[in-house]
């Protein structure tokens, strides 16, 4: 797998989707754009690095945007080589992840949509599925456990190498203005590979479920279990929040309720009332307003401390190549 990955037709691949997803530069300053005025030079490093085992991801930029509602929401980005990096991993192992993904999985998949959900939702009620789970997990991405998360990677892929370069994205350092310090737990929203992985991590959920008989749709972490009755739709609130606690994971109280298509709820930002699902109006893309952002980042600093040894990510040495 190695060999595919840092393949330059890979390579070029992955740098076209970071490039389509634009974003900002990480902690080391260098936008998309200036990555890749140099792009062959780029590319060439970072196969080298994958080659040796000398990779290593620079600390992720934890900055604080607003939500809709005006909250803070804490994204963490990686610089755009790291995003390089994750993109060339992923075009290679996404598709023994999506072979795991039930059909009941609609988010950060190709071919799939927000609209694709809509319809089996609507599917379902017409096939009188009538009361609802409206369930949503408790700061799910910050709450990801590692251990767990990284037991499935370990089954499902078969090189150790790509596996150690997972972990090292997963138990990234981040870089919050004030000090440099390892992900205990979650995985970081801004990164690329991100996404995938909150769905592998989650096909638990959606197999239990299926398993017991109930049908769900499932959006990121955010999700419907249909019913055919309230008493079955409690039933149904319970199974999930024990199979979360065997994930580490609780629902959002505020956020889940038991309701029904009579009463009407919002989902995916579309109304389900009745026989009718309302769109509101297409608001214009806001720019995110960025309520934090830390200061620069004393990158010589921090790749000196690392060649002394004192800045070491945590973990084993790298498998070589041939591992």
């Amino acid at each position: 797998m190695l060999t595919d990955l840092i393949a330059a037709d890979n390579l070029h691949r992955a740098f076209a989707r970071v490039e389509a997803s634009r974003g900002m530069a990480g902690v080391d300053g260098m936008t998309i754009a200036t990555f890749k005025r140099n792009l062959s030079l780029q590319l060439a490093k970072l196969a080298a690095e994958f080659a040796s085992g000398t990779y290593f991801p620079l600390p992720l930029l934890r900055l604080l945007v607003a939500k809709r509602d005006g909250s803070p929401r804490a994204l963490s980005v990686p610089a755009v080589r790291d995003r390089l990096a994750q993109a060339a991993v992923l075009n290679l192992i996404e598709p023994i992840l999506e072979a795991q993904y039930e059909d009941v999985c609609f988010a950060y998949r190709k071919g799939r949509s927000v609209k694709q959900a809509a319809w089996r939702v609507k599917e379902l009620r017409e096939q009188g599925f009538r009361f609802v789970v409206d369930a949503d997990i408790d700061a799910f991405f910050d709450n990801i456990d590692h251990d767990l998360l990284l037991a499935k990677v370990n089954r499902l892929i078969p090189d150790p190498a790509v596996c150690h370069l997972i972990r090292l994205w997963i138990q990234a350092e981040v870089y919050d203005g004030e000090k440099v310090y390892p992900l205990s737990t979650g995985i970081p929203q801004g990164a690329v590979i991100s996404p995938a992985l909150a769905n592998l991590f989650l096909d638990e959920l959606d197999e239990a479920l299926i398993k017991q008989g109930y049908q769900t749709v499932r959006y990121g972490d955010d999700f419907l279990i249909l019913a055919r009755s309230r008493p079955e739709s409690a039933a149904a609130l319970e199974f999930t929040a024990a199979v979360l606690e065997r994930l580490h994971l609780s629902l959002d109280a505020e956020d889940t309720e038991l309701t029904d298509f009579a009463k009407g709820f919002t989902y995916l930002g579309l109304v389900f009332l009745g026989e009718t699902i309302l769109a509101p109006f297409d608001r214009p893309q806001r720019p995110k307003k960025v309520l934090y952002m830390p200061p620069p980042f004393d990158l010589a600093g921090y790749l000196a401390r690392r060649r002394q040894g004192c800045s070491r990510h945590p973990g084993e040495k790298p498998p070589s190549a041939g591992e």
